[in-house]
């Protein structure tokens, strides 16, 4: 595959994404069910606020940074799935980074064309980008910061990966990561070059922090930061820590059940950065770090999917892997996922009780990640991958 056709296939990808955009109005319009992501209304309603001169913070349920509705507001002005069609270019960009990034590692040139295209023909990625949902977004912004890091522009990669943890909290988990992957030695004492990216990411986050809590106060902080801590939401979703939630939704959390829910997570965390520190290895300790952000989150939806699946075609190509494990691995994860949402249909949809059957279909899948985490982990060489 040349370059001319890869770029066939970004067009093509694109047009595509228009179609169901436009077919998104017709859906909303005659279906019950909507196609358009609630999230996207809620932008859009935020998006209103700040045209009309208020703070985007007066939607209630806007829990994002300012700049999200401020990118929007072209949806009041000039149409309404402006949105839409923004995220869907930026699918397309990310399929170009992660082609660059590939070609990087030294990756072969067809190799690193057909990696892109898994990104681009993902239904799953088509149809969040489609139906409104902003997260294409912080993943451009983490692909960016990866980028940058390796080709050494690391004050840019600093100040990338400080936007992204503006927009989107998970990208500071790969924060240790970035920071080890830029010294010889796996030593936090600083060097010249993590120096940069350490302060170009503070100075950046700290403006942009200033910035909008200057417009819009504490309620800026609580909604886009605060509440993302501590929330407890337990409706619900594939964690793990789902039941457990919902059955203590009622009390204030002890330092038990805090310490049980983060301290897994936070050691994987801090295990991958380490043992993954270098550069070259880089992208692949950030997409275990990210699998395991997903697995381990107390709330995990399906657009959190987004966080490694972005990250998987980077690796792809250093994980040896038979295709019938692959086959195998890929049934489980589907399988599991939909047991569970076939028990979250009978809650929804039926009105039956299955909040216990909901809770055992999430240790499955939990399960599920972790039997892929541990094959992807086994089969991970980096033989084939220098980065200068």
């Amino acid at each position: 595959m040349d370059y001319r056709s890869f770029k066939v296939n970004c067009l093509f990808a694109f047009a595509l994404r228009l179609v169901l955009v436009t077919y998104a109005d017709f859906h909303d319009k005659y279906f019950d069910v909507p196609y358009t992501d609630i999230d996207y209304t809620v932008f859009t309603d935020a998006a209103r606020c700040i045209v009309e001169g208020h703070s985007p913070y007066d939607r209630h349920t806007y829990r994002y940074t300012p700049l999200v509705a401020l990118l929007l507001s072209p949806n009041i002005l000039l149409h309404k799935s402006f949105g839409k069609v923004v995220f869907s270019i930026v699918d397309i960009l990310i399929a170009l980074l992660i082609n660059k990034i590939l070609i990087k590692q030294n990756c072969e040139t067809k190799v690193a064309h057909i990696c892109a295209l898994t990104w681009l023909y993902n239904p799953f990625t088509i149809v969040i980008s489609t139906r409104g949902n902003a997260d294409s977004l912080a993943v451009l912004l983490v692909l960016s910061t990866l980028y940058a890091i390796q080709n050494n522009h690391l004050i840019l990669a600093g100040m990338l990966h400080g936007l992204s943890v503006h927009f989107r909290l998970y990208p500071v988990g790969f924060s240790l990561a970035m920071y080890l992957s830029l010294c010889e030695r796996k030593s936090l004492i600083p060097n010249t070059r993590q120096i940069k990216l350490v302060l170009s990411c503070v100075s950046t986050l700290s403006t942009l922090t200033l910035i909008c809590y200057y417009f819009y106060g504490f309620k800026f902080l609580y909604e886009s930061l605060i509440y993302h801590l501590i929330r407890k939401d337990a409706r619900h979703n594939f964690s793990v820590y789902f039941y457990m939630l919902y059955l203590t939704a009622e009390q204030t959390p002890s330092i038990v059940q805090k310490l049980f829910t983060f301290f897994p997570q936070l050691m994987l965390l801090l295990v991958l950065s380490f043992f993954y520190s270098t550069k070259e290895k880089l992208p692949f300790a950030m997409l275990t770090q990210a699998m395991v952000m997903v697995m381990y989150n107390p709330v995990m939806t399906s657009q959190y999917f987004f966080w490694f699946l972005s990250l998987l075609p980077l690796s792809a190509p250093f994980i040896k892997m038979s295709m019938t494990r692959l086959a195998c691995l890929i049934s489980i994860w589907a399988l599991a996922q939909g047991i569970w949402l076939f028990a979250a249909y009978l809650l929804e949809f039926r009105g039956i009780n299955t909040f216990y059957f909901i809770w055992l279909a999430g240790l499955l899948f939990f399960a599920a990640n972790t039997k892929v985490l541990m094959d992807v982990i086994s089969g991970y060489s980096i033989s084939r991958s220098k980065v200068n």
